[in-house]
């Protein structure tokens, strides 16, 4: 099967390397990675379409999508959306998400991915990645923007493993009520997608968005860091969430507002 790749980034091209071990032809969409090859070239004779353009860019890009792509299969393995009305008129429209490193995919560690649909499922699946199946397209989102704010956080306390495991603990709890408030599956945090991932985030250096928080506790600022990191999902989540009547996200807020006040 022919699959095309909306985003060549490192994680774009880490679910390349999955789909074309799996025995898919893969092609890339991505200006800035392959500029001599547009939307219609990337696009040509597949039968599926991976999303993996950075969530900032999606409104836009998705305002100006072709119909006749809308109708095929598309999975969205982008993070840092807090809806996916864009997405209504897609007729085949699925979700895939979940802790992993494309570095460490890249080198053929493995890894698990919650999945929404069986059809994103049996396209990834295989010796090297696990796949839970859940049908929650909007709580796997929710999850995957969550978990990059609440990595700032967690960054900041990480002087204290005691404090860091607390922290984790009430973020995993408040995503699940905001995963209720917002109408998605609670439970979907409980998977890979949504706990599996918040660890993995909110305990390593190699997170942007864990690095971001370590570097504000230690008085830089928010600019500075961003400057040098270039992108932190967490930072661009944070203005967009509700995060009135969540403590720690409103913790979250106010740490970064302080900041960049300074």
């Amino acid at each position: 099967m022919k699959i095309a790749i909306l985003g060549a980034g490192a994680f774009g091209k880490a679910l390349g390397k999955i789909l074309s071990d799996n025995g898919h032809t893969i092609s890339y969409y991505d200006p800035a990675v392959f500029p001599d090859v547009d939307l219609t070239a990337a696009t040509d004779g597949v039968s599926t379409v991976v999303i993996a353009i950075p969530s900032i860019f999606l409104p836009e890009f998705i305002d100006n999508y072709p119909d006749h792509l809308k109708k095929l299969p598309t999975i969205l393995a982008s993070k840092g959306l807090i809806n996916i009305d864009m997405f209504a008129d897609f007729e085949q429209f699925s979700v895939i998400s979940g802790p992993a490193f494309a570095s460490e995919i890249m080198e053929g560690k493995p890894a698990t991915f919650t999945a929404s649909n069986p059809y994103a499922m049996g396209l990834f699946k295989n010796d090297q990645i696990s796949i839970e199946l859940f049908d929650d397209p909007y709580g796997i989102v929710l999850c995957g923007t969550l978990k990059n704010i609440y990595a700032i956080g967690s960054g900041y306390h990480s002087e204290s493993m005691n404090d860091m495991a607390t922290f984790i603990e009430r973020a995993h709890n408040e995503i699940a009520n905001y995963l209720h408030k917002h109408g998605a599956n609670p439970h979907t945090s409980d998977l890979a997608c949504g706990l599996g991932d918040l660890i993995l985030t909110c305990t390593n250096d190699t997170s942007r968005n864990f690095t971001f928080g370590k570097r504000l506790r230690a008085g830089e600022s928010v600019d500075d860091i961003l400057n040098d990191l270039k992108t932190v999902e967490g930072f661009s989540a944070a203005q967009i969430v509700d995060w009135e009547g969540y403590p720690l996200l409103t913790q979250i807020q106010n740490i970064i507002s302080q900041h960049m006040q300074e």
